[in-house]
């Protein structure tokens, strides 16, 4: 069995691993800070007490800034994936447009402008389409998965698929 892993999915293990650690840090630094509790409280003329609170003091923000960095990245590199996948979505779907005919393009901007959601019946009312002619059409659309048919009573509902919704109803 091959174990195959992409530059993206290396990323996201990788910030995955810096929160776990920022995690871990977190967690663990109040444990080793109480092992070097110190034995007196004055050594010479200054409190060891006060020396360990300020040292916490600085090291605390350092920490929070440190966390605060991680997360940024990881969100970063989530974010730029997620935009790629949005761009290649709207690609596709720019390219299915393109490859409609004239009586398809017809239906799905008449579907486009009732928000995405449409009856059968008002589809049929468009000039130079018929009944019989929007079914095939629609029933054309369907198999392309440009749209999708819901039952509703004596007629049917038609509503863009959803990813295409999103991208051609921004």
């Amino acid at each position: 069995m091959e174990l195959n892993i992409n530059l993206a999915n290396k990323k996201i293990i990788a910030g995955i691993i810096a929160l776990i650690c920022v995690i871990a840090i977190v967690f663990y630094l109040p444990t080793i800070v109480s092992m070097s509790e110190p034995e007196a409280c004055f050594v010479g003329s200054v409190c060891q007490h006060e020396q360990r609170v300020d040292l916490l003091t600085l090291l605390i923000p350092v920490f929070v800034l440190v966390g605060i960095a991680i997360g940024a990245i990881v969100f970063f590199f989530m974010t730029r994936k997620l935009e790629s996948k949005k761009n290649d979505l709207e690609n596709v779907t720019s390219t299915l447009i393109q490859f409609l005919n004239k009586d398809e393009k017809k239906i799905v901007e008449k579907i486009i402008e009732e928000n995405g959601k449409i009856y059968q019946s008002e589809l049929s009312r468009i000039e130079g389409i018929g009944k019989l002619k929007s079914h095939r059409i629609i029933r054309r659309l369907e198999d392309r998965s440009v749209i999708e048919v819901e039952k509703h009573g004596k007629t049917n509902i038609i509503k863009l698929k959803k990813e295409i919704k999103e991208t051609l109803l921004k």
